[in-house]
């Protein structure tokens, strides 16, 4: 082989292949997904995969940091909050069928400060490289952890006190800002010419920021049709409020985790789902949306 040959760069895979990596991926989530809200009655089933993908999340986010050997027993810190937190979470939920208390969240976040400073004492300090550490760790664990902790809160929702399952609220949650993201990503590709934030993002196009309010309207709107009394207290008056909540809350999520990929300069934040990415290329816009989510039903439920 010639060293011309050696040294050549690899193809881009083309607009069509990444479109049908990324569509094969998008009906293998939905699928499993279908699958798992038609057992809405066993709810412990979404909160694993929920807690699955949290998991997931947190070892995608840690490696990114893995480039400072120094880092590696703080990247383990958050690691291990994360795996005692979801298996809190799984625990609490399957013997009491309740929301997870605050407490945990509260705990993950007293353990990672308290944590990372005990780390410090072990080597000398190395100024601001230190403080970076620890706030990566303690970041990590507002970021995979708490945040995406709140959508095992919705499971629990209850909006009337008559203890029905939040699940259909999580289903609300999951489509408006899963199609929002379908329709910036189907629009910005067709009609995509004018760059939203190139130093952030350079795919992303004000055409495709409009698709994604297109689809979380049309996702809200689908559901408040068809199962309007399950998803109570959203009404259509809410909905057509929260969708464009959501939507500009998910392409912010979206954004941060682009923020995250430049600053330690790469693509995806793995490999895992052909034509996506990582876990956290899938999850970076519910864990922004889920928390704002949560708080505008308890504002509204009261």
């Amino acid at each position: 082989m010639s060293e011309s040959a050696a040294a050549a760069p690899p193809t881009t895979p083309s607009k069509r292949r990444v479109f049908a990596s990324r569509l094969f991926s998008t009906l293998l989530l939905w699928s499993l997904l279908t699958v798992a809200f038609l057992q809405w009655q066993n709810t412990w089933l979404i909160i694993a995969i929920t807690g699955f993908f949290g998991v997931a999340g947190a070892v995608e986010y840690y490696r990114l940091l893995r480039n400072d050997p120094h880092a590696r027993s703080f990247n383990a810190l958050g690691f291990v909050i994360c795996i005692t937190y979801w298996a809190s979470v799984i625990w609490f939920t399957t013997t009491h069928h309740d929301v997870p208390p605050m407490w945990l969240d509260l705990a993950a976040l007293t353990a990672s400060v308290h944590g990372s400073f005990l780390l410090c004492y072990r080597h000398q300090l190395e100024g601001a490289l230190t403080l970076q550490r620890i706030f990566n760790t303690v970041f990590g664990v507002v970021y995979t952890v708490i945040f995406f902790g709140f959508i095992a809160r919705l499971m629990y929702f209850q909006s009337d006190g008559k203890g029905i399952t939040g699940i259909f609220l999580v289903l609300f949650l999951v489509m408006v800002t899963k199609f929002s993201d379908m329709g910036a990503y189907v629009v910005g590709v067709l009609f995509g010419k004018h760059k939203m934030i190139p130093h952030i993002s350079p795919a992303k196009s004000w055409e495709g920021f409009v698709g994604a309010f297109i689809g979380s309207f049309g996702a809200a709107a689908v559901l408040l049709a068809v199962i309007p009394e399950k998803i109570a207290p959203i009404t259509w008056l809410h909905g057509m409020i929260l969708a464009p909540v959501l939507c500009a809350t998910a392409v912010t999520g979206d954004l941060a985790e682009s923020v995250l990929k430049r600053c330690v300069a790469i693509k995806d934040s793995g490999h895992a789902l052909p034509g996506i990415g990582g876990i956290l290329d899938l999850t970076d816009s519910l864990l922004f949306t889920a928390p704002v989510f949560y708080f505008y039903l308890s504002a509204i439920a009261r």
